[in-house]
C-alpha cells in the first residue's frame, strides 16, 4: 500500500520525554499540540513574584549558567536544583522545543532519554573510605562539644567512636503548652501532640509567641502545627493585623482538621479569618521579601516595609532545613527581621552537598583537596557518602516479638561482628557514627544561624524523648529584643 508522505510522516513512532514533564513522553509529531494546549505540567500564564528558581541554594555548580540540559542534566536533578526543572526555567507560556527537537536550553530532545536523570551510582563505600571521612568529622564534632581529649590527634576512629554519647550530648529540654492540652486527651498516640506542644512551649518560653510577628511555617504539610500556633494566639492575632504563612511544595488535599481528620478546618480558617496564606513552592525557590502578606506600606513615606517573622516547623527534611536558613537570610538582607526560629531537624541523609548552608565548615573538617567553599566532585561524593552514614543513628531494626534463640544468638553475633558489615564497625559503633554525622551536620548549622541572622541565642535541644521521636532534636534561635 502506498501512502503520502503526510500521512507518513503522521505516523512518526519516535517518542521523546516532555520537556515540562520528564515523567511522561509524547509522540515527536504531536509535540507542539500537547505543549500548546494538553500537558498539565505546562507552566502558568503568570508567575508570583516570589518565586525566583534556585535563589536559596548556596553553591551552584559549574555550568549553571551556560550549561545545556543533556550536558548538565543529571548533576542538576541529584542535587536537586530548579534547574532540572523545564517548568521553572521556561518563561510562562514559552513553549521550549516548538518546531525543533534542538534546544539552546536542554540540548537535543531526541537523545534526552528517562535514564539521563537516574543517580549516577555511587561508588562503593569501603572500610578504608569510611575510617577516612569518619574520623575528621567525629574529632569535629567531640571538639563542638568540648568532649575531646587532648591526645585526640592520635586516637584511631574506633576510640573515638566511644566517646560519643548519643543521648547526653546535648540537653534534654521538653516544654509544652496549653494550646494542646485537649487534643492530647483526645488522641491515643500522643507523640504528635507532645512534639507539637514541646514546640510550641519553646517559641512561648523565648517570647516569639507574639502578634506582632508574621509566622512562617516551612514544610507546613496539612497545616497541623500552625493551627495550634494560631488558637495560641487567639483573637491578639486580628487586633494586630498579624498573618501566618504556611509553605510546602506540595498541595495537600486534606487540610488538618481539629473537629476530625477528614474536615478542611484550616481552609475554613482561611476563607473565613483571612489570617492564613498557603504558598505552594519548593523553598529552594521562595523569595520571602517578595511575598505580599509580608510587606507593609510606611503610612508616612509611602515605603514598602517588611514584617518581622517567626519561622517555625516540624520535622523539616534533609536539605529543606538548610534552604530556609538561607532564605531567611536573604530575608533579613532585603531589609526584614527575623525575630526567631523553631525547627525540629530530620532526615539528614536527604542533605544535598549544594545546599548546605557552610562549605567553609565542610572543607575544613572534612579536609577536602577541593578547597573551601568551591564545589568539587570529590567532596561532593565524600558528602553523599557521610549523608548515608548519618542515617545509621536511626536505623536499628526492631525487635520481631518472637524470635528463635538460636536465630537471635546469631544475630547478636552479626551486629557485634565488625566483618559482618563494609564499615569494618559494629552495630553499636554505627549507631555512634550515624549520631555523630547528624550532630556535625547540624552543629555547623547553628553556628552559621548565630553568624547570619545574628541571633545572639542559639541552641541545639532534644526537644522531646527519643521513645517519642528517634529525630528528636530543635534548632532554636532568638534575636535581641525588638
Amino acid at each position: 500500500m502506498v501512502v503520502c508522505g503526510d500521512i507518513n510522516a503522521k505516523s512518526e513512532t519516535r517518542r521523546v520525554p516532555c520537556p515540562y514533564d520528564p515523567s511522561h513522553s509524547v509522540y515527536l509529531h504531536r509535540l507542539k499540540a500537547h505543549m500548546e494546549k494538553l500537558c498539565n505540567a505546562r507552566p502558568p500564564a503568570t508567575r508570583p513574584a516570589h518565586t525566583v528558581p534556585d535563589c536559596n541554594v548556596a553553591l551552584l555548580p559549574p555550568g549553571y549558567a551556560e550549561g545545556s540540559f543533556s550536558e548538565c542534566g543529571q548533576l542538576w536533578a541529584e542535587e536537586g536544583l530548579a534547574k532540572a526543572d523545564t517548568r521553572l526555567m521556561v518563561q510562562p507560556g514559552e513553549h521550549a522545543y516548538l518546531g525543533t527537537t534542538n534546544s539552546k536550553l536542554f540540548g537535543d530532545l531526541r537523545t534526552s532519554a528517562q535514564d539521563n536523570l537516574l543517580s549516577a551510582t555511587a561508588a562503593p563505600l569501603t572500610e578504608a573510605t569510611t575510617h577516612r571521612l569518619l574520623r575528621p568529622v567525629v574529632s569535629s564534632y567531640l571538639r563542638s562539644l568540648s568532649a575531646a581529649p587532648d591526645n585526640i590527634e592520635e586516637m584511631g576512629l574506633v576510640e573515638l567512636l566511644d566517646l560519643v554519647r548519643p543521648t547526653e550530648d546535648l540537653p534534654l529540654d521538653i516544654c509544652t503548652h496549653s494550646a494542646l492540652d485537649e487534643r492530647r486527651l483526645l488522641k491515643t498516640n500522643a507523640k504528635h501532640v507532645l512534639q507539637q506542644a514541646s514546640l510550641l512551649g519553646h517559641l512561648d518560653k523565648r517570647g516569639l509567641l507574639d502578634a506582632k510577628y508574621a509566622f512562617i511555617e516551612f514544610g507546613a504539610g496539612k497545616g497541623e502545627l500552625s493551627v495550634y500556633l494560631h488558637a495560641a494566639l487567639g483573637s491578639a492575632l486580628a487586633e494586630q493585623d498579624s498573618c501566618i504563612c504556611l509553605v510546602d511544595r506540595k498541595n495537600f488535599r486534606q487540610k488538618f482538621s481539629v473537629a476530625g481528620d477528614g474536615d478542611d478546618q484550616v481552609a475554613l480558617v482561611e476563607s473565613s479569618r483571612g489570617h492564613f496564606t498557603r504558598i505552594h513552592i519548593d523553598i529552594r525557590d521562595l523569595d520571602l521579601a517578595k511575598v505580599a502578606e509580608l510587606q507593609t506600606e510606611d503610612k508616612t513615606t509611602g515605603a514598602v516595609q517588611l514584617r518581622p517573622i517567626v519561622a517555625y516547623s516540624k520535622h523539616l527534611c534533609g536539605a529543606a532545613t538548610d534552604l530556609t536558613i538561607r532564605c531567611l537570610e536573604r530575608y533579613q538582607q532585603a531589609g526584614g527581621t527575623v525575630a526567631g526560629i523553631a525547627i525540629a531537624l530530620c532526615c539528614h541523609q536527604a542533605c544535598k552537598y549544594s545546599m548546605y548552608v557552610d562549605h567553609e565548615y565542610l572543607s575544613t573538617a572534612m579536609m577536602s583537596d577541593s578547597g573551601a567553599g568551591r564545589w568539587g566532585s570529590s567532596q561532593r561524593s565524600e558528602f553523599r557518602h557521610l549523608m548515608a552514614m548519618s542515617s545509621w543513628a536511626i536505623n536499628a531494626p526492631a525487635p520481631p516479638q518472637q524470635q528463635d534463640p538460636q536465630q537471635q544468638q546469631q544475630r547478636d553475633g552479626l551486629e557485634a561482628d565488625p566483618a559482618a558489615h563494609c564499615s569494618g564497625l559494629t552495630f553499636d559503633q554505627r549507631v555512634r557514627a550515624g549520631h555523630a554525622v547528624k550532630r556535625f551536620i547540624d552543629i555547623g548549622r547553628a553556628a552559621y544561624v548565630r553568624r547570619a541572622l545574628s541571633m545572639n541565642d542559639v541552641e541545639l535541644v532534644y526537644y522531646t524523648t527519643r521513645s517519642t521521636s528517634p529525630e528528636n532534636l530543635a534548632l532554636l534561635g532568638t534575636k535581641a529584643a525588638l
